[in-house]
């Protein structure tokens, strides 16, 4: 006697669903394959999500990490990184880009990644210029620009001269781990 275990990724992708799963189970029954309810409920083993889920970011990329966010206060970019970045050393959201200039210039050794939303700003001027000083100082810092204002994401190095990658807001998991592992290839890419 066979047991069969539909909690499994592989079983749910392709056990039958409707009419073909009723033939399907009186077929297993037929078979001599007995499977109870109680039976599958105790083999669903919780320590099995990796399974299930997969990572969205290379998690050596970020490791050590240590990710500022400059965005409105209770904005929405924290709990977006914060869930695709569960291998950052830390997820910090900050009010400025001088404080995340300042953060990294007190912290020199720690690996930094700046993630920043330029709808903060009153003047799209004064947003340009506090990037290309960022820059200036932290030039092998990966930085994410976002804004509501993009007509679409920019994962190339179209903007290198104050960003990696630029990140139109809403934004999804998906689009922020694109864009955090563009941005520190796009970094990396520019210092050779």
């Amino acid at each position: 006697m066979a047991f069969l275990n539909f909690d499994t990724a592989a079983t749910k992708l392709t056990q039958p669903t409707g009419w073909r799963s009723i033939v399907s189970a009186f077929v297993a029954w037929a078979n001599g394959e007995v499977l109870t309810r109680r039976d599958m409920c105790v083999e669903k083993h919780v320590s099995e999500p990796a399974v299930d889920s997969f990572d969205l970011l290379t998690p050596h990329l970020i490791d050590d990490s240590d990710i500022c966010i400059v965005d409105h206060r209770g904005g929405d970019l924290l709990p977006i990184v914060a869930n695709v970045a569960a291998a950052a050393k830390s997820v910090a959201s900050l009010d400025s880009v001088a404080a995340a200039v300042s953060r990294k210039i007190n912290n020199v050794h720690a690996k930094t990644i700046l993630i920043i939303n330029i709808d903060i700003f009153a003047d799209m001027g004064d947003a340009v210029e506090e990037l290309l000083a960022a820059k200036t100082k932290l030039p092998f810092v990966p930085v994410i620009i976002c804004s509501r204002t993009f007509a679409k994401n920019n994962f190339t190095l179209q903007r290198r001269a104050i960003a990696g990658a630029s990140l139109r807001l809403p934004c999804n998991d998906v689009s922020i781990a694109l864009a955090i592992e563009s941005a520190i290839i796009n970094t990396q890419t520019q210092r050779q």
